[in-house]
């Protein structure tokens, strides 16, 4: 097994898990990152309408194309860069035992297609699970978070111990679940909400204020016509906060009238 690659592969038993908690129907499409073996990736074509499997080991994907059933696709690349928007139709659903060392870059990929997904459910380390899916004031909220919470509804519908892969991983696993909405929560646009809270978080023990001073020399005067204390920390405001303060920041640094709606 090429350990390069960080993989972990699924056991029968809990692929039977994972496959129970997507309730996959027979019209489903399925986009697949990291099939590896088809633990995941044959159970579902038994039960829905078809796969595109995306793979980066060439032997993997070479070994799973020869076993797999006429509705699975197998594309051999890389999910960092593969156009993963031009494999599902709209509606497609997304699924995953994502390497746990590029589990954070995928799952921002994936968030660029919530108007293509109508969920996800990917296998993660438990930490990054918990932090994605994470509210306002908790210790764990962070970027990601924030992002996820403007399109979609989460929560982590089952957690795993090492021994339900092989080999087995250091650290514990959890499923995170993503449902997309069909229009966001606040108006921002996701790239520029995401420099935003790059330099929000970019001191989580400082205040907001602190964190943003050197980029916003008014800055104080959009906190107080928001009516948000600069004191506080990034990780107490929500999303249709930040959206609130980005719209704000935008509008004043173009010499606009402040609009927070």
């Amino acid at each position: 097994m090429p350990r390069r690659l960080g993989q972990h592969f699924l056991r029968p038993a809990s692929a039977e898990r994972l496959v129970r908690a997507i309730a996959p129907a027979a019209d489903d499409v399925f986009l697949e990152i990291g099939p590896g073996r088809g633990a995941l990736t044959l159970p579902l074509a038994a039960s829905c309408c078809r796969v595109v499997a995306v793979e980066i080991d060439p032997a993997l994907a070479a070994a799973l194309r020869e076993r797999s059933p006429a509705n699975v696709e197998i594309v051999q690349g890389d999910a960092l860069t593969v156009d993963l928007a031009t494999l599902v139709p709209a509606g497609a659903r997304l699924v995953g035992n994502l390497p746990y060392y590029v589990s954070s870059p995928l799952l921002r990929r994936f968030l660029d297609l919530h108007h293509r997904l109508r969920d996800l459910h990917v296998m993660l380390q438990e930490e990054v699970a918990r932090r994605v899916a994470s509210p306002p004031g908790s210790k764990e909220y962070g970027i990601l978070s924030v992002l996820y919470a403007l399109w979609a509804d989460l929560d982590i519908p089952a957690r795993f111990t090492p021994g339900a892969f092989s080999p087995p991983p250091k650290v514990h696993s959890a499923l995170l679940r993503a449902r997309f909405l069909p229009r966001p929560r606040a108006e921002a646009d996701l790239r520029e909400l995401e420099v935003l809270l790059q330099k929000a978080f970019r001191r989580r023990r400082r205040t907001l204020e602190n964190n943003l001073e050197d980029g916003y020399p008014h800055l104080k005067e959009y906190f107080r016509f928001l009516n948000v204390e600069g004191s506080r920390r990034a990780e107490t405001l929500s999303v249709v906060e930040f959206a609130a303060v980005l719209r704000v920041l935008q509008q004043g640094t173009r010499g606009r009238r402040f609009d927070t709606r």
